[in-house]
C-alpha cells in the first residue's frame, strides 16, 4: 500500500475527533468511496480505517445519520476483513490429498 495513503489515513484518524459535522461528513463520505479499493489491501489498512471510524463516532458534533453511516461502514469493513482472511487460509491450506 502506498505510504502516502497510510499517511493520510492515519492524519484523519488523529484529527477526527476535532471536527465539525461538516467535516465528519466529507471524510464519511470519502471513506465510502475509497474502502472498497482499500479491501485490496485490506489487511495494512483495517486497523486505520477502524481507528478512523471509532474517532468520527467519538466526535460529539457526530449526527445519528452520520453514526449510522459510521456503524454501517464499520460492518463493511469487518466482513471485508473475514472474507480476505478466509480467502487467505483457503490459498495456504494444503490441497487434499489425492485417493
Amino acid at each position: 500500500m502506498s505510504a502516502a495513503i497510510v499517511a493520510l489515513l492515519s492524519v484523519l484518524g488523529t484529527i477526527a475527533p476535532s471536527l465539525g459535522s461538516n467535516a465528519l461528513t466529507a471524510i464519511i463520505n470519502a471513506l465510502i468511496q475509497i474502502v472498497p479499493a482499500l479491501i485490496q489491501e485490506v489487511e495494512d489498512v483495517v486497523p486505520i480505517v477502524k481507528n478512523i471510524i471509532a474517532a468520527l463516532q467519538s466526535n460529539t458534533a457526530i449526527t445519528p445519520d452520520q453514526q449510522a453511516q459510521l456503524v454501517a461502514l464499520e460492518a463493511q469493513v469487518d466482513a471485508a476483513f473475514e472474507a480476505a482472511a478466509t480467502a487467505a487460509e483457503a490459498q495456504d491450506a494444503p490441497p487434499p490429498a489425492n485417493s
